[in-house]
């Protein structure tokens, strides 16, 4: 599996219920419905550092918050801290700890103190941010199992709705693969139909075209996804959203795993078989360099996807 940069001790402070305290400091209560009733949604966040202007570059900051939003809703929390509150707390956490490296920041809002299953309030949140380098198998690409998991049902624990809950499912997944020695895991839906993976989305190139499950198949509504179906087309790499069936998996071309943490991800083989070549393909490269020029501020375009840390 994919391992990441352990930089606990870059971490100086974070934000707790919007005020900024000490990382060492920062609590929450061992009976707190968010802690032992899964009462928390989060989001994740990268934030890219850009050398040349010397400045932190969060990446769709405002589409994060509105998912966020969403999560909130479903969990029916009481008064939650609004957007523009949640964006201010991401802010002054970056700037608190001087980071000027690639930064994941995660943001949840869960129920907090003592209270039952079905309590809504009172709503704590807080930010951590730390360093993260890209994971190391992003040129070289990672062999993917299909878990024998299946996926949340939107009529169970709605995949929509980013929440700590739903990471049981993923994490089953993800030690299915982690036991097998694959690099990930695509879960399939109980109609047999593919639907994600333990933490990202799944393209696969057939006759040079992108396909994607579409967002009735138990998927989160990714960011990242929904950015590479953005940039794709004026590319010139047709995609597609629809019902993948499991087959598709080993009849692919090329494919790759997006999200906010693996960004896109060469997969070079299904269950042992390998994807085209077993190598990272053209078109998923093409994919990874825009990608590259858009979240670092390497080009003006989307540059609405881009907010800077420092000099804003």
């Amino acid at each position: 599996m994919t391992t990441t940069d352990d930089s606990r001790s870059d971490i100086k402070w974070v934000s707790q219920n919007n005020k900024l305290v000490p990382y060492a400091e920062a609590k929450i209560s061992i009976m707190a419905p968010g802690l032992t009733f899964a009462a928390l949604v989060f989001e994740g966040f990268r934030a890219y550092w850009n050398a040349e202007r010397e400045d932190l570059l969060i990446f769709r900051l405002e589409d994060h918050l509105k998912r966020l939003e969403f999560s909130m809703a479903l969990l029916e929390l009481d008064d939650p801290p609004s957007r523009e509150t949640f964006a201010k707390d991401i802010l002054e956490t970056l700037r608190a700890n001087e980071f000027r490296a690639d930064t994941y920041i995660r943001l949840q809002v869960y129920v907090d103190e003592w209270g039952s299953m079905n309590s809504t309030g009172p709503v704590g949140s807080s930010v951590i941010c730390r360093p993260r380098p890209r994971v190391a198998n992003f040129q070289t690409g990672q062999n993917f199992i299909v878990s024998t998991w299946r996926r949340n049902g939107e009529n169970a624990s709605p995949s929509r709705m980013k929440a700590s809950g739903n990471y049981l499912n993923s994490r089953l997944a993800g030690l299915e693969a982690k036991r097998q020695g694959a690099g990930g895991a695509i879960m399939l839906n109980d109609d047999g139909t593919v639907g994600e993976g333990p933490g990202g989305c799944l393209f696969i190139l057939r006759d040079g075209v992108f396909i994607t499950p579409d967002v009735t198949s138990n998927i989160l509504e990714s960011i990242t996804r929904g950015t590479i179906l953005e940039i794709g087309g004026p590319l010139g790499i047709p995609m597609v959203e629809r019902t993948v069936g499991r087959t598709e998996l080993y009849l692919a071309e090329e494919a790759f795993y997006c999200g906010t943490g693996q960004e896109i991800m060469p997969i070079t083989a299904f269950d042992g078989k390998p994807v085209g070549t077993g190598e990272p393909g053209p078109l998923t490269r093409k994919l990874q360099i825009r990608f590259d020029e858009i979240v670092r501020g390497a080009t003006d375009d989307h540059d609405d996807w881009r907010t800077p840390v420092y000099k804003s």
